[in-house]
């Protein structure tokens, strides 16, 4: 249902040359500079959150811990969702001049399109998405855009998409084997560091035991 509406679309537009291909070129030049600093600082939240979550096990502050590892779940599909935008944006670019050009596109093409308009919704941070959409909407028609954004039937939004951005609420199934991930990376962890402890007095007492100076 969905690409037959997309195709109907596309035989209104097929043979006008869309004016906006290159400004759609650098809002997604754009977008995916931006998508790297997203991606950056959400690392770097996800490393702190670990690290409190762990903090919070030690300390056994265990009711906190559920609501730091929902958070840190949604952090992990933001940042799944981030890699994936990237990939959409660059199906998009390889396509651009069938797109402008109004020549039927694959569905893989058709499900990029739906997909950056529905993420604009739903990514206030990256502010080009947004732009993207009202080009898309100038280009393909305004039930296209809104088939996309309500998540209506015959849209073609990615289904991972749609779980990254859309969910509600984390299973206890799911904190608890993120939890009991944390947990076991962490046990390691500490095994190591405590055995280089160990180990790394006894070779400095050996290194010196053995050390001869040149005379």
């Amino acid at each position: 249902m969905g690409l037959n509406v997309f195709y109907n679309i596309l035989g209104l537009i097929r043979g006008k040359r869309w004016g906006k291909a290159s400004k759609c070129k650098r809002l997604i030049k754009q977008l995916r500079s931006r998508l790297t600093v997203q991606k950056s600082r959400t690392n770097a939240i996800i490393r702190q959150l670990r690290a409190d979550i762990v903090q919070l096990m030690q300390n056994g502050l265990h009711h906190v811990v559920s609501t730091r590892v929902e958070q840190l779940y949604r952090d992990y599909c933001r940042l799944y969702a981030y890699d994936q935008l990237e990939g959409f944006c660059e199906c998009i670019c390889t396509n651009l001049r069938d797109i402008s050009r109004g020549r039927k596109l694959s569905v893989e093409v058709h499900e990029a399109l739906s997909t950056l308009i529905f993420a604009s919704s739903r990514c206030g941070e990256l502010p080009e998405l947004h732009s993207l959409r009202n080009l898309f909407k100038q280009h393909f028609g305004q039930k296209f855009e809104r088939v996309n954004v309500e998540l209506l039937p015959g849209n073609a939004v990615n289904s991972e998409i749609k779980h990254n951005l859309t969910m509600s609420s984390v299973t206890e199934e799911v904190k608890l084997q993120l939890t009991n991930e944390i947990a076991t990376e962490f046990t390691h962890q500490s095994a190591v560091l405590n055995q280089q402890n160990y180990l790394f007095p006894a070779l400095q007492k050996a290194s010196l035991i053995n050390f001869t100076p040149f005379l």
